[in-house]
């Protein structure tokens, strides 16, 4: 698999709203490698982008998204929150970002809904798309079911941690990459990762400086709301 450094979370979301086609398009404009985004069942267990588990904070509707059809999920408005040139923009279910955005970048899925764990590795898996996807979750009984399903599939333990027994137990559970939260980072963290032969790519990096701090510890694979900057970053130093 090519080296995916810049992944644009919830799509390039300092720019346009989260979890969206239009967050999806610019972060692809911006020369992303990968789109992360979130993924919740709604109550007739159809998998759509979302990050929260209502809908209240990024649509003007109300409620849990377990609590609402797809039919009622669609009528919501995903993107006047963000900005009125976005209103109207929907919630898009996981089968048409797959199919819109499969084979054009890495697909970085977020399952934040235990439920959604089969019906995502097989909507990957009948698109075609196994090869140029990464599960990731801070659920290990997700990642574990989807290595079950697929030992060679490509899965990331997302954590807000890090210590010897937990990468222990992400490398006894043969899982390739560990996603821990950027800022408290050390040289001394990142050398015991390495040792296990674990691969890493951060989340939380909500700032320049957390940007900078990563890529001096040698870490270039980092999930952020603007991948433009980091592209830029990444060119200064020759990195890509």
């Amino acid at each position: 698999m090519r080296k995916i450094f810049v992944i644009a979370h919830r799509g390039a979301s300092a720019y346009a709203p989260e979890n969206t086609f239009p967050a999806f398009e610019l972060a692809l404009k911006m020369g992303s490698c990968g789109i992360e985004t979130d993924i919740h069942c709604t109550k007739d267990n159809i998998p759509v982008l979302i990050h929260d588990a209502t809908v209240d904070r990024t649509t003007n509707g109300s409620g849990r998204v377990n609590d609402l059809t797809l039919e009622e999920i669609k009528k919501l408005d995903a993107g006047s929150w963000f900005s009125p040139e976005f209103a109207g923009t929907q919630v898009p279910t996981l089968e048409e970002f797959l199919k819109a955005f499969g084979g054009k970048t890495h697909l970085v899925l977020e399952i934040k809904d235990e439920k959604a764990t089969e019906k995502t590795f097989t909507l990957v898996k009948d698109l075609g798309l196994l090869d140029d996807s990464t599960f990731i979750s801070f659920n290990i009984k997700v990642l574990r079911e989807i290595i079950k399903l697929e030992p060679n599939a490509n899965v990331g333990f997302l954590t807000n941690y890090v210590d010897e027994e937990l990468i222990k137990m992400v490398k006894d559970s043969n899982i390739k990459q560990i996603c821990p939260y950027a800022p408290p980072l050390t040289d001394s963290t990142v050398e015991m990762i390495r040792s296990y032969g674990l691969d890493i790519r951060v989340w939380g990096v909500d700032t320049e400086d957390v940007m900078g701090k990563m890529i001096d510890l040698g870490i270039y694979t980092m999930t952020v709301n603007f991948p433009d900057k980091l592209i830029e970053a990444l060119k200064k130093r020759g990195i890509i």
